[in-house]
């Protein structure tokens, strides 16, 4: 006999939401119209069991390495190396595909998602060297 299964997708995301000094320092960096700077997004639509999850971490205070900014003519980004929780040093990982990153900012037209598919060619790659703070966060979306 078969069993169909379900996923149930939630919608929403999970974020490391930046502190205001994190958020200060990497908008700085920000070179297109429409500044962004202010998450790393760790599970976007995530399953029922990624959600349960993450749903135990939201309020956590986590550190993020940085090792990286990258760009292209439409979108720019600052590459994350490692995150972990701040009171354990707990590493913890993105659940989507991509990698860890803050959207810096971008062109009219684009979206904070886009930066994926932009790391894999960036135009310009550059190596920078920062830590960031904030706390894990979920988002619903409508």
């Amino acid at each position: 006999w078969a069993r169909k299964w379900v996923v149930e997708i939630m919608n929403g995301y999970f974020a490391v939401q930046l502190d205001k000094a994190s958020c200060n320092v990497v908008k700085k960096r920000a070179t297109m119209p429409n500044v962004i700077s202010d998450h790393i997004t760790l599970a976007y639509k995530p399953t029922k069991r990624i959600y349960n999850k993450f749903m135990k971490l939201v309020g956590k205070n986590v550190g993020a390495v940085i090792t990286a900014y990258r760009a292209n003519n439409n979108i720019d980004a600052l590459w994350v190396k490692d995150m972990f929780l701040t009171d354990t040093d707990k590493k913890i990982k993105r659940a989507n595909p991509g990698s860890a990153h803050i959207t810096l900012s971008l062109k009219d037209g684009f979206k904070p998602g886009d930066a994926n598919s932009m790391f894999k060619k960036p135009k310009i790659k550059k190596n920078v060297f920062g830590y960031v703070e904030g706390k894990i966060n979920y988002i619903k979306l409508n």
